[in-house]
């Protein structure tokens, strides 16, 4: 069985015992129950029963499963919608209405998915497309014109295998390049695209295989800072008569199928984190991802929202930097015995009254006692100015000295913090500092070379990933 890309799949699947027809067309599941099944649906699924033959209006059902299977009456292939969860099930008339948030099409019935890779235009940058094919010019090229096109073997454009544990199972990703050949008159003969793969253990965990599409979109996202990307495939995979991997279907998700604007020209400056950059690093990053550890809220939609900051993006890029440094240094910051024996001291004398006050007193004195310990804004910018001067500083002294001022990391994370209090208690009628707007530019360069160098990726690299992420220009010196 070959797989069509529809507008509308019609076919049958089954719910609650129920063999239903279903309608999609890429945005809402229609389930047409059989005639002998309405009045059941209707009365034990919307309704409660008040009497013998007597039921009243009751909640709509909630969908509570991950997903539904069925088969396309239009080529015979299996389908499988990936559904919200905790939804409510719409109905008209005796239709069942079911949101859907992506789906599979697979060529076989008993399909266990083990590989899946996604190919987007971002992909065949952070994994140069350019690597897998070499030209070869004929002696009289210039006379006859002949050239060779060749490209190389897949080992040599694959990386080697790194790993992340996501649902307690291991993933291998790698990155490599794909080709497809065609004989068609308007088609190009030889199309070649990087993708990005992750190989796990067979399953019919649809869910499961939907979640890795999650956080494979959160890592591109990650290497482009910005949200707006998009995979224009994501090929499954499965073992078949002796392949390891075989071609077996494909994912959609609804929000990848929509109209949107391309980065072409983003992508053309280098706006992207190579993925030489973070070779070892990978696994490590997915893995963060995975266990949701890495702070990602901050990303900008697009590359244009990313030069535009309002007062929701300077509180989440302040955020995303507290968040961090609790994360890639839990001890905090290394206080001398003196202070250590101070706060100390103040904590004995803090719980006493806590516990001899009620009410409003109480609640301050609680307060005061969390805060006692923590470390300003501008202690945690002063220390980690120590720990990575060798990699941010070079952007950090070119920065400020553009705008005629010199690089300070205390006085950078007062005027922050000040700022920052000021937008998160709706303080609007301050005086904006314009200062702090500087310094959050360069706050998002340090949250890079914080998650990177905890990574383990080499400062050099480090360096090289932020200058061509953020389109700086600096010369970076081996």
């Amino acid at each position: 069985m070959i797989i069509i890309e529809l507008d509308i799949y019609t076919g049958v699947l089954e719910y609650k015992g129920i063999n239903f027809s279903f309608v999609f067309d890429k945005q809402e599941l229609r389930l047409i129950p059989p005639k002998d099944k309405k009045k059941e649906i209707e009365h034990e699924w919307f309704m409660h029963k008040i009497g013998e033959g007597v039921y009243a209006g009751g909640d709509h059902p909630q969908m509570e499963r991950p997903f539904l299977v069925g088969v396309c009456n239009e080529d015979g292939n299996k389908m499988v919608f990936i559904t919200q969860e905790g939804t409510y099930i719409g109905r008209y008339n005796s239709v069942l209405r079911i949101e859907v948030i992506a789906f599979f099409v697979l060529k076989y019935g008993e399909c266990s998915i083990n590989k899946m890779c996604f190919s987007s235009p971002e992909i065949n940058c952070i994994h140069s497309i350019g690597q897998s094919f070499c030209f070869e010019y004929d002696e009289d090229f210039i006379e006859k014109g002949i050239v060779q096109l060749r490209t190389n073997e897949f080992s040599a454009v694959t990386t080697e295998a790194e790993t992340f544990e996501y649902n307690s199972k291991i993933v291998k990703v790698t990155f490599g390049a794909s080709r497809t050949f065609s004989s068609g008159v308007t088609e190009t003969p030889l199309k070649l695209n990087s993708s990005l793969c992750f190989e796990f253990d067979s399953t019919e965990d649809y869910a499961f295989i939907y979640h890795l599409w999650v956080i494979a979109k959160r890592f591109i996202q990650y290497l482009c800072y910005r949200k707006n990307v998009f995979f224009s495939k994501v090929e499954l995979s499965t073992s078949y008569k002796g392949y390891k991997h075989i071609k077996s279907g494909e994912l959609y998700v609804l929000e990848d199928l929509e109209e949107h604007n391309s980065e072409e020209e983003v992508l053309k400056k280098g706006c992207y984190i190579r993925q030489s950059y973070i070779t070892g690093a990978v696994g490590s990053i997915l893995q963060s991802i995975a266990e949701d550890s890495i702070y990602l809220r901050h990303l900008p939609q697009n590359y244009e929202e990313g030069h535009h900051i309002d007062a929701a993006r300077f509180v989440m890029i302040t955020a995303a930097f507290e968040w961090e440094f609790r994360r890639i240094f839990p001890e905090g910051i290394k206080k001398k015995e003196k202070k250590i024996k101070a706060e100390e001291t103040v904590v004995q004398l803090l719980t006493p009254l806590i516990e001899n006050n009620t009410g409003e007193i109480k609640s301050i004195l609680k307060y005061l006692k969390k805060c006692v310990g923590n470390d300003p804004l501008s202690s945690k910018l002063t220390f980690v100015g120590m720990e990575l001067g060798n990699i941010i500083d070079i952007f950090g002294k070119h920065l400020y000295a553009l705008n005629g001022k010199k690089l300070k990391y205390s006085e950078m994370g007062e005027r922050l913090a000040a700022q920052r209090n000021n937008f998160a208690h709706g303080n609007l009628d301050k005086d904006f500092d314009e200062l702090a707007l500087l310094d959050l530019i360069y706050l998002e360069l340090i949250l890079y070379a914080m998650q990177l160098k905890f990574y383990g990726v080499e400062d050099v690299k480090i360096k090289k990933a932020i200058n061509d992420l953020f389109h700086k220009n600096i010369r970076i010196d081996e």
